[in-house]
């Protein structure tokens, strides 16, 4: 009798939604011999105190309540739980850069990132007790110039063996992704000069900044045709667009689809297709690098498709800007204008985008609109001042 005076007296000390919720419990799991067991105080205590430090936005350390939310991590706590006490994700196989692949290409990516990342896992193994003390104020120490030069060319070393899967990896494959990461919190703790340094090279860009309607090749206003031209013919249009663009380039056109390559090749033998311009046709990704790693200058501008036999524009790109390509790369592709494919394109090393459909070539005026869309770049490039 005194247990169920107990619980009854407690029940109704409880608000009507606890009550509720109580009786649930008890009800619905057949738990009335629980309730009058002698666990049932402890566990009407338990269920009391959860309640009122929910109400009171209260929370229980080692015995003692305390008022308030759990307190926000510092900077330091955070950065340790992020890069130090959390685990990288381990995988076998990257979520790739390259479209289309050669089974040489896939056998040499996937060999080099198990190599690469291997080497990064040893690298954190040695790396993590040091950065944990050095990252608590509480316990961190001066580092001698030895200990600093020592640390400084390990943390450099690791970043160039990340680099190396640059052209093959994506950006977002989350162990990737982790691990550059960690190198660039491990480069800070050692050196901001360190950090600021890797920053500096990961950076793709130094010559621009993105600008979604730039890199998509909008025509500025300052750069828009009177309307009255256009009523004027085709080729009367081609000729002052061509007259605007710089004169006597090399161009290099990657695109396996044969009446893409077919309709470029007629147009320009015709003159309706970048007049004046030396344009040679590729339809493998590995023929095309091959021919503008030759040089830098091998090329002035490459009109490249993303996804292309034997690794794809990305992949032709990443590794072009790796090996000091200073020509103008430009994607066309069946893509929609999109901010964050064009930013990822921009950081790769694309120059511009041209969205243009899959059968484009069959439509009207397309070579028109892909040189006007040439021709808005060199526009963007003198205003700016752009390297390339």
């Amino acid at each position: 009798m005194r247990k169920l005076t107990l619980l009854l007296a407690f029940a109704i000390a409880l608000p009507c939604a606890a009550q509720t919720h109580l009786l649930k419990e008890i009800t619905g799991r057949n738990l009335f011999k629980q309730a009058f067991s002698k666990d049932a105080h402890q566990l009407l205590q338990t269920q009391a105190r959860q309640q009122f430090l929910r109400r009171a936005n209260a929370r229980q350390v080692q015995g003692k309540i305390l008022l308030g939310p759990k307190p926000a991590l510092s900077a330091n706590m955070a950065a340790i739980e992020r890069h130090i006490l959390a685990s990288v994700p381990a995988r076998e196989h990257a979520i790739g850069l390259l479209q289309d692949p050669t089974p040489e290409q896939m056998a040499l990516a996937q060999r080099l990132y198990r190599e690469v990342m291997g080497k990064f896992r040893a690298f954190k193994q040695e790396s993590d007790p040091f950065l944990y003390y050095q990252s608590k104020p509480s316990e961190r120490r001066t580092l001698t110039p030895t200990e600093r030069g020592q640390w400084a060319e390990k943390i450099s070393h690791m970043h160039s063996q990340l680099m190396r899967l640059k052209p093959f990896v994506s950006p977002d494959d989350p162990a990737y992704k982790a691990a550059r990461e960690y190198v660039t919190f491990a480069a800070g703790v050692v050196s901001p000069f360190l950090r600021g340094t890797l920053l500096a090279d990961k950076v793709e860009r130094t010559d621009r900044t993105y600008d979604f309607e730039e890199f998509f090749l909008y025509t500025p206003k300052a750069n828009k045709d009177a309307l009255w031209k256009g009523v004027l013919p085709s080729s009367v249009r081609i000729k002052q667009t061509a007259e605007k663009l710089p004169q006597g380039l090399k161009m290099a056109v990657l695109n396996d689809r044969s009446s893409v390559v077919r309709r470029m090749k007629a147009m320009h033998e015709a003159n309706r297709f970048f007049p004046g311009w030396k344009i040679s046709y590729y339809r493998d990704t590995e023929e095309m690098l091959n021919a503008a790693s030759v040089s830098p200058k091998s090329f002035d501008v490459i009109l490249t498709d993303i996804i292309v036999p034997g690794g794809g524009g990305s992949y032709l790109t990443a590794m072009l800007r790796e090996r000091g390509f200073e020509g103008v790369i430009i994607a066309l592709a069946a893509f929609q204008e999109d901010a964050s494919l064009g930013r990822k394109l921009f950081d790769i090393g694309f120059d511009g985008m041209i969205p243009q459909g899959i059968g484009f070539e069959f439509s009207d005026h397309w070579q028109l609109m892909i040189m006007k869309r040439l021709q808005n770049y060199f526009y963007y490039r003198d205003l700016h001042g752009w390297e390339r």
